[in-house]
C-alpha cells in the first residue's frame, strides 16, 4: 500500500489538511489553536501512519469516524456515498443519518430508502424527495417506503371485505406497535371488539365462550378480497378528480409511470397523487372526505412539484393500508404496515432484473445487485 501523503496549510486562524489528495479546513478561535494544529499536521506528515492520518481527519470532520462504522466513504471532493456504490447521497439525507448515529438509532430505514431511490429512473427526484420528506417529516419504514396521505371520496360501488371497522381496528392496533395475530374479534350481540387472544382463551388454547367468537383480527383483514359467504359488502373509494381509480384498502393502486407526467414545473398534471397531512386536509370536494394512509416506494415517485410548497406529489404506485383521522391531526407513524406492502414488490422487481440482463453498465449493474438485495428482503 502507498505511503500516507500529508500536508499543512495555515493563513491566519484557517488550518487546511491536505491528506492524500482530499482537503479538510478548519477556521479555529484564534491564531493560538491555528497554530497548534498546524504543527500537529505537520508532525503527522512526518511519520503518516495509518492511525495518525485516520486520527488527524477525525479532528477536521468528525462525520468521518461515524460513518466509516456504517459502510459509507467518502471520494476526493467530499461526496460520500454507499459502500459499493457510484451515486452521491443527498447533502440532507446524508445530515439525517449523522442525527441517527448520534441518538443511536439504526440506519437500516434510511439505507434502505437511498437504494430504493436510486432505483428512480429520474434524477430530479432523486435530489429532491429527501428534501420535500424532510420538511414534512414523511415517517420512512425500516425496508424504505415512507407514508403518505391522500383525500378520496367513496363510492356506490362495493367489494367484498369484512366489515370496514375492522381495517379500523387493524390500523389502530397495528400503530400501536402490537400484533393483530394475538387477537381475537368478538361479537356480543352484534356489538364487536378485538380482546387479546390469550385473555379468553385456557391452557390448552381453548376459546372459553366460543359462541362469542368471531374470528382472528389478522384473519379477517387478510380476507378483505375473499369472496366467501362470511365477508360483507365493504365500500369503494375512487380520487376527487376523474373518479375512475379503483382504490380499496390493502391493495395498491397502480398507473403505467410512462402515462405519469414527470416534469415538476407541471403543477397539476396526470400521475397518482399523495401528499402531506396540510395539503391532503384541505383537497377534495368538501363534505365526505375520506382520508388513506399510503405507502410509497421511493422508486415509484414520479414528480414533486413546486406548487403549494411542496405539499405533494406525483407517483405511479401507493398502496392504501388504513383510514386515519387527518381533521383531528391524527397520523400514522408506525414502520408495521410495510410487512403488507412488501409481496407486492416482488413482481416489480423481477421484470426490471429480467429487463437489465446483458447489460455491461455499472449504473445498471448498481441497480441489479440492489435489486436482487431486495428480492431477498421482500421474500
Amino acid at each position: 500500500m502507498d505511503k500516507n501523503q500529508v500536508f499543512a496549510i495555515r493563513s491566519d486562524k484557517a488550518v487546511t489538511a491536505l491528506v492524500n489528495g482530499v482537503s479538510y479546513y478548519k477556521n479555529e478561535a484564534n491564531k493560538t489553536n491555528a497554530q497548534s494544529l498546524y504543527e500537529k499536521i505537520k508532525t503527522v506528515a512526518l511519520n503518516p501512519t495509518d492511525p495518525l492520518v485516520k486520527q488527524l481527519v477525525e479532528d477536521f470532520d468528525p462525520t468521518q469516524k461515524v460513518f466509516d462504522a456504517q459502510s459509507l466513504v467518502r471520494d476526493e471532493i467530499g461526496n460520500w456515498y454507499l459502500k459499493g456504490f457510484t451515486e452521491p447521497l443527498p447533502t440532507k439525507l446524508l445530515t439525517r443519518m449523522k442525527e441517527f448515529i448520534d441518538k443511536g438509532l439504526p440506519l437500516t430505514p434510511l439505507v434502505n430508502f437511498w437504494k430504493l431511490l436510486m432505483l428512480n429512473p429520474a434524477d430530479h427526484v432523486k435530489k429532491d424527495l429527501y428534501s420535500f420528506m424532510d420538511q414534512y417529516e414523511f415517517p420512512i419504514t425500516d425496508s424504505g417506503y415512507f407514508i403518505a396521505y391522500k383525500s378520496v371520496k367513496k363510492t356506490e360501488k362495493t367489494y367484498k371485505a369484512v366489515n370496514m371497522w375492522v381495517p379500523k381496528e387493524y390500523i389502530q392496533l397495528k400503530a400501536s406497535g402490537k400484533d393483530p395475530k394475538d387477537y381475537t374479534v368478538v361479537d356480543k350481540r352484534g356489538d364487536f371488539s378485538i380482546v387479546e387472544t390469550s385473555l379468553i382463551t385456557d391452557d390448552k388454547g381453548n376459546f372459553i365462550a366460543p359462541d362469542h367468537v368471531a374470528g382472528n383480527l389478522q384473519e379477517m383483514f387478510d380476507s378483505i378480497n375473499n369472496l366467501t359467504d362470511e365477508t360483507v359488502e365493504a365500500p369503494e373509494f375512487t380520487d376527487w378528480h376523474g373518479g375512475s381509480t379503483q382504490i380499496r384498502l390493502g391493495s395498491p393502486v397502480t398507473m403505467d409511470r410512462s402515462q405519469c407526467d414527470g416534469d415538476p414545473r407541471n403543477t397539476c398534471s396526470t400521475g397518482l397523487h399523495v401528499g402531506a397531512p396540510g395539503y391532503v386536509k384541505g383537497f377534495g370536494g368538501g363534505g365526505g372526505n375520506v382520508y388513506l394512509a399510503t405507502l410509497v416506494n421511493p422508486m415509484n415517485v414520479v414528480a414533486v412539484p413546486s406548487d403549494y410548497s411542496y405539499m405533494k406529489m406525483r407517483c405511479c404506485e401507493y398502496y392504501a393500508y388504513g383510514i386515519v383521522d387527518l381533521t383531528n391531526d391524527v397520523t400514522i407513524t408506525t414502520p408495521y404496515f410495510e410487512y403488507d406492502y412488501k409481496t407486492w414488490e416482488t413482481e416489480t422487481l423481477e421484470e426490471q432484473l429480467a429487463e437489465f440482463q446483458g447489460s455491461r453498465s455499472q449504473e445498471i449493474a448498481e441497480k441489479a445487485n440492489i435489486m436482487r438485495e431486495r428480492l431477498v428482503m421482500v421474500a
